[in-house]
């Protein structure tokens, strides 16, 4: 008996010394936090050097992570560009490949909305093990949101919306969702940092999280609370170096609604006042991401945590003329791309070229998860690391009106128009159409980062404008862009009725 009572305990010890040895080998995955501002341009932090906004905030993320100085949004093919920007951020696939009711939602019955079998990230990391949890601005579909998160507070369904009484819901499998209510005192960034915060405070589970916090600003109306504005005198503020009164040609959506937030031509001190607004709102809801990244360090799990910080796509702003989003110049099509964690290199600003939707693939590259087969963009794990340094040597760009505008009984922002872009190195060429007219225009960013000196009749440079313009062809074919460059508007007219959705049985 003695000896059946010895064996016994050596048996339990060597079980518990392989559980123990089999622990400190697997330890828990990574936490991961991700911030997301809408319309915030790339280089409008601080620790950026380009433009002169308060983000001491922001800048912490830059000096503790490695920032992507050409990370960039692919585009769209509405003046929605956020949403499709979502979509491919959520499901790291280009926009031609992802269903138009989730993208593009205002052209679909309520019913159609958001129905896809397009895999995304927080479901797929829900799926892994993680607790997932969202607050802030979602727009692509109820339907994404109950199957990704375990948990949704405070979360507002749609594009645009007042930033003081914002209406949100709040989701649970077991409650489904809440009725929509408001708070009229509190900016929108406040209230969807006090979710997030109270998920931290409260969160007590040994599985990692995964948080997905979507901020509404500084998405016009730019309306951040008035300490924020004092900080931004507009007779103070810098014009860039591109301000023009208007667009020097004809362009797709050149009087869609951004467009016409401020009247033609464009004056100096409208631009100024634009630009202190907009600083405004950045430094608010910078505020209230310093209250999320201390929440996170009160809560002991800083350490094993990654952030990423991005924003959804650029914004004009007097550039070129344009206050909106809706061309490829650099202003509307680059964003902030930041990635902080354990092992991630500090203070590293890199070059490479990246796109928004590279963050679920590289997310997966940081945590050790298999990627999916319907992921369509480049983990960036191999360049944050130094392993590589770039996973691509050229992008695209894209961007045109919504076909089914040209069926509508309204057509004051005069729809039609489109404009592709690639960049190779240093160079790149912008193909844009409207109506009959073709422009092309060739940049050469290293020495003219504000794209003003358009190269394209320069001999010097015609073996550049033929090589870009095979490079953008053969970026076409591969992500599946219906884009033709030989066809009037690249051909994405000549059916409008296909895309008038909400007439359709």
């Amino acid at each position: 008996m003695r000896n059946l009572t010895k064996a016994f305990l050596i048996l339990s010890i060597a079980l518990f010394t392989s559980c123990k040895t089999k622990a400190q080998e697997e330890p828990k995955k990574p936490n991961i936090l991700f911030l997301f501002t809408d319309d915030q341009r790339g280089g409008t932090i601080g620790a950026m050097d380009k433009y002169h906004v308060q983000t001491p905030n922001m800048d912490k993320l830059v000096h503790s992570g490695t920032s992507f100085t050409n990370s960039y949004i692919l585009g769209a093919n509405s003046a929605a560009v956020c949403s499709p920007s979502r979509a491919m951020l959520m499901t790291g696939r280009h926009y031609f490949n992802i269903e138009p009711n989730v993208y593009a939602q205002f052209a679909f019955p309520k019913e159609e909305q958001g129905k896809s079998d397009k895999l995304t990230f927080p479901e797929y990391f829900k799926a892994n093990g993680y607790t997932t949890f969202a607050t802030g601005k979602q727009h692509n579909g109820e339907i994404w949101l109950e199957r990704g998160f375990n948990h949704i507070k405070s979360a507002f369904l749609g594009g645009m919306t007042t930033h003081f009484g914002t209406k949100v819901q709040d989701f649970s499998p077991e409650t489904g969702w809440s009725e929509a209510y408001q708070n009229k005192e509190k900016f929108s960034s406040e209230v969807f940092a006090d979710a997030a915060v109270d998920f931290l405070n409260d969160y007590k589970e040994e599985k990692p999280f995964l948080m997905y916090v979507a901020f509404t600003a500084p998405h016009d109306p730019r309306t951040a609370p008035q300490e924020f504005h004092d900080m931004y005198p507009s007779e103070s503020i810098e014009l860039p170096t591109n301000f023009m009164p208007r667009h020097p040609f004809d362009i797709a959506d050149n009087k869609i609604r951004d467009e016409v937030l401020a009247p033609f031509p464009r004056t100096e001190a409208i631009i100024q006042k634009e630009i202190s607004d907009y600083y405004a709102m950045i430094t608010a809801t910078d505020a209230q991401i310093g209250r999320i990244l201390k929440a996170l360090e009160d809560s002991g799990e800083a350490d094993n945590t990654i952030i990423v910080f991005a924003g959804d796509n650029g914004l004009a702003l007097g550039q070129h003329g344009l206050l909106g989003k809706q061309s490829v110049y650099e202003h509307s099509v680059s964003v902030p791309l930041i990635f902080v964690g354990r092992n991630i290199p500090k203070n590293e600003k890199n070059g490479a070229f990246a796109y928004l939707h590279d963050v679920f693939p590289t997310l997966c590259g940081l945590t050790g998860l298999e990627i999916p087969k319907s992921v369509e963009t480049k983990d960036l794990t191999p360049v944050i690391k130094g392993d590589k340094k770039e996973v691509r040597s050229s992008m695209m760009y894209a961007y045109n009106s919504w076909p089914g505008d040209l069926l509508a009984k309204n057509q004051n922002h005069n729809p039609g128009g489109g404009h592709r872009a690639v960049r190779k190195g240093d160079f790149k060429l912008v193909v844009s159409a409207k109506h009959d007219v073709f422009t092309y225009q060739l940049f050469d960013l290293k020495n003219d980062t504000w794209e003003l000196n358009n190269l394209i009749e320069n001999e010097k440079y015609q073996d550049v404008k033929k090589d870009l313009l095979e490079e953008l062809q053969k970026l076409i074919k591969e992500t599946g862009d219906p884009a033709d460059l030989t066809k009037k508007e690249f051909g994405l007219f000549d059916h409008p009725e296909d895309y008038n959705f909400k007439n359709k049985k």
